[in-house]
């Protein structure tokens, strides 16, 4: 890893911070300029379309590329002075114009951002010897559900894989997370999964995030990770499962479309499926439970059903009772256990509990 690259390791940009920093738009992304050392030589940044930066530096006499900062052997009191002054320039972009990620990969960065909004699960580093290791635990009991390591790709059980010693040197992002031992032939046939890195080979796998295993699949199997850890406290893994979902009333009226019909397609939300039960939650100012439905039928394509384009996939839900916004307040839901609220996330016992005891016969 170069240098100038390692300035913006584990760093995302943030496109609409680049113009008023100083970039130019250009033909696939943005430019930037700015000399150094009186005018000797020139910084240039360019930020492609999908993020990715490119950095040089140019001798404006020569109009050539400086090379000599490249190399390990040119020492010298002036090279030296390019570098810094360059390196100067670079850590200017990045701070101004970046902003910081937890990990390497962008599919592993994506399983965060996801972890966080749906449950308000964040990661913990379980070893001092390992800063870069980190886990995820289900909050009650504190159990790991995954673990992220960067590790030699060595020190997977490849298999009968044949694999350069350069690619088994290769440092790549795994994640380890706990399976049904029922369900090990089947995912270790996947590629992308292996057998697991230092855990328990019964009931533990490890995924490569490097995008070879899905979003959809990858996602899947933490969230039924969390659930194996969680244990009874989610309900029976076998049976229907209780989640919360918010719905802002200001981009979606959810109350018109009840109104009209007690059966409704809704945007298809985590791993739920048919015969799941879904606690709808009227985001601020309300603030509260409002309906409970049944799902009837789960992973719908949605074909112009939602015209936003994002929306792939729609599942079927059935109104079962209506509460008043007193009822389940955001006060009442926290005694139960349940907050940050800003994507599907499952039940506590607690407030699966108490839902049932309020429902009409």
């Amino acid at each position: 890893m170069s240098f100038e690259s390692n300035i913006f390791r584990k760093k995302r940009v943030v496109f609409e911070r680049l113009v008023p920093f100083g970039f130019q738009k250009s033909q696939g992304g943005y430019e930037f300029r700015e000399t150094i050392l009186d005018g000797a030589f020139e910084v240039r940044v360019h930020v492609a379309a999908d993020g990715e930066v490119s950095t040089h530096v140019i001798d404006t006499d020569l109009n050539e590329e400086y090379l000599a900062i490249h190399v390990a052997q040119a020492m010298g009191n002036f090279v030296g002075q390019v570098r810094e002054a360059y390196l100067a320039v670079l850590e200017r972009v990045a701070t101004a114009c970046f902003e910081a990620l937890p990990f390497l990969n962008p599919q592993t960065n994506r399983l965060a951002h996801y972890l966080q909004a749906t449950y308000g699960d964040m990661y913990d580093h379980p070893f001092e010897k390992y800063p870069e290791f980190s886990s995820y635990r289900y909050p009650k009991n504190h159990k790991w559900y995954a673990l992220i390591m960067t590790v030699a790709r060595g020190k997977l059980d490849l298999g009968d894989e044949t694999w350069s010693k350069e690619a088994l040197e290769q440092k790549i992002e795994i994640i380890n997370i706990k399976v049904n031992p029922k369900d090990l032939p089947r995912l270790l046939e996947i590629s992308g999964i292996y057998p697991p890195y230092h855990m328990s080979k019964k009931s533990w796998v490890s995924l490569v995030l490097d995008e070879t295993v899905s979003d959809d699949l990858l996602f899947s199997l933490v969230e039924n990770s969390r659930a194996l850890v969680a244990g009874k406290s989610l309900g029976s893994l076998s049976g229907p499962d209780y989640w919360i979902i918010p719905a802002n009333l200001k981009y979606y009226d959810i109350d018109a479309e009840f109104a009209v019909n007690s059966i409704i397609n809704w945007t298809q939300k985590a791993s739920i499926k048919a015969g799941d039960y879904v606690a709808i939650y009227i985001t601020a100012p309300t603030r509260a439970l409002r309906y409970l439905c049944r799902v009837l039928e789960s992973d719908i394509p949605n074909s112009g059903y939602r015209e936003e384009k994002s929306i792939k996939k729609l599942m079927k839900i059935e109104l079962l009772q209506t509460f008043s916004d007193s009822q389940f307040p955001i006060a009442v839901l926290k005694e139960c256990g349940v907050t940050n609220i800003r994507g599907p996330r499952r039940m506590t016992k607690e407030l699966i509990s108490l839902i049932d005891s309020n429902i009409k016969s």
